[in-house]
């Protein structure tokens, strides 16, 4: 079967990945895009979900996974999250009702810090970075320290060798991958007794909405101040969804940590060669003194980003989440630059929709790949931005296209076959619309 990358159909995001035989789900739109019921009406003879990834907290993105983990019909190997969540599923899972009731009162907390002004401005854009001085700045690299002249590390990581790179195309048993073992705490949450049922956190998350809706009708906060602090309980509700679900099914659940990627810029894990992390690696997070506030505040430029290399007989694919690809001022350190180049032709995922506020990705994509074709999934109104929509490469597919009205349909690429891939490479749907 030739390899495919799909776009769903939905108004979230969420990408299908079908390689060497193995189905890869990238995320899983809105709640209400009911994803699996997508995938069964497109493709009914899937069965079998071999690796489920989370690239971050936003609704759009993580909201529909909960349903699908759980009303997935057939198996499902492995869930892939972000490490920021590591100490914050143990509480949820525990006591939702004292976890949002912190939250709740960091609310206040800001709201009597802001006295005598009634109205509390958002301290968030939809990016999900800090306006103000509320919230501390995790901790990140700004720009790269100075290179040792002694280090053996190249500048730009390089690949291996052609040969070796574009032939090596050996079937691999996911189920066998390192590491086969849950981390400690995960093990002990799945084998505890007396967590929290489903009815009991769904009134405490119930709850806190009441109390956000109450404080803005208060105009104690603004509608966008409501509106960040509502998406922050959507992902409460997603974060504890997903775990549940994964300890309800015993699924394999994996790890991946941003923030030690941005201290040591050496990503690591995933599964070589099929499926591997760009900004992040797979270990519990470093220790940070952050508040749980701060854990699950929407900050899309930490966003997960996954690479499937490409083969000759492989579709290599740039799954971008909704992340900028790099860090720093106007995010000019590429992520990118520290994963070998690919010496094939791949396709990658529009970054956050090709919203505008993502343009750097763009310039870091083309200096570090040929990427031929370029997959939009959801979005709004006002995305894909002006940056996207002028791009005179590569090919643009859209699945959903706001601007010109069209109903959302599968699109995607198909490929390549046993010969050098884009000439036999097939494109699913329709190109973009977005004018």
């Amino acid at each position: 079967m030739l390899d495919q990358l799909l776009a769903l159909p939905v108004s979230g995001e969420a990408f299908l990945l079908r390689r060497r035989g193995h189905a890869v789900l990238v995320d899983g739109g809105w709640k209400k895009d009911k994803v699996a019921a997508v995938i069964g009406a497109h493709i009914p003879a899937l069965r079998t979900l071999d690796i489920v990834v989370c690239t971050h907290g936003d609704g759009d993105h993580a909201g529909g996974l909960p349903e699908l983990l759980r009303r997935w019909p057939g198996r499902i190997g492995q869930v892939w999250l972000p490490g920021r969540w590591v100490e914050v599923v143990p509480e949820l899972m525990k006591d939702p009702k004292g976890f949002v009731d912190n939250l709740v009162q960091q609310l206040d907390t800001i709201i009597r810090d802001n006295a005598p002004d009634p109205i509390v401005q958002s301290q968030l854009d939809r990016s999900g970075d800090f306006q103000g001085s509320a919230f501390p700045e995790i901790p990140q690299r700004q720009e790269d320290a100075p290179r040792d002249p002694e280090s053996d590390e190249p500048e730009v990581a390089e690949a291996d060798g052609w040969f070796g790179e574009v032939w090596d195309d050996r079937e691999i048993n996911l189920d066998a991958t390192e590491p086969t073992e849950d981390l400690p705490w995960f093990a002990e949450l799945r084998d505890a007794k007396g967590l929290a049922t489903e009815k009991v956190a769904s009134a405490a998350l119930q709850s806190a909405r009441a109390r956000i809706g109450y404080r803005k009708k208060k105009r104690r906060i603004t509608a966008s101040t409501a509106s960040a602090w509502l998406g922050m309980i959507d992902t409460v509700e997603a974060i504890r969804g997903i775990a549940a679900a994964a300890i309800a099914r015993r699924l394999r659940v994996r790890w991946f940590d941003y923030q030690s990627f941005a201290s040591t810029r050496r990503p690591n894990g995933g599964v070589r060669g099929f499926l591997e992390p760009i900004n992040a690696r797979e270990q519990p997070p470093e220790p940070l003194t952050l508040s749980f506030l701060m854990r699950l505040t929407i900050i899309n430029r930490q966003s997960l980003v996954f690479f499937a290399p490409p083969k000759l007989s492989r579709l290599g694919v740039l799954f971008c989440g909704d992340s900028p690809l790099g860090d720093g001022r106007r995010f000019g350190q590429s992520f990118l630059r520290h994963t070998a180049r690919p010496t094939l032709p791949i396709v990658a995922t529009a970054p956050h929709h090709g919203a505008e506020t993502n343009r750097s990705a763009y310039d870091h994509m083309r200096k570090w790949a040929d990427v031929v074709v370029l997959l939009r999934a959801g979005g709004d109104s006002d995305q894909p931005g002006a940056t996207f929509r002028s791009l005179g490469w590569p090919f643009k597919v859209c699945a959903t296209c706001p601007r010109s009205g069209r109903a959302p349909h599968l699109a995607g690429v198909a490929g390549p076959g046993p010969h050098p891939w884009f000439p036999s490479a097939i494109i699913v749907g329709m190109p973009c619309g977005c004018t």
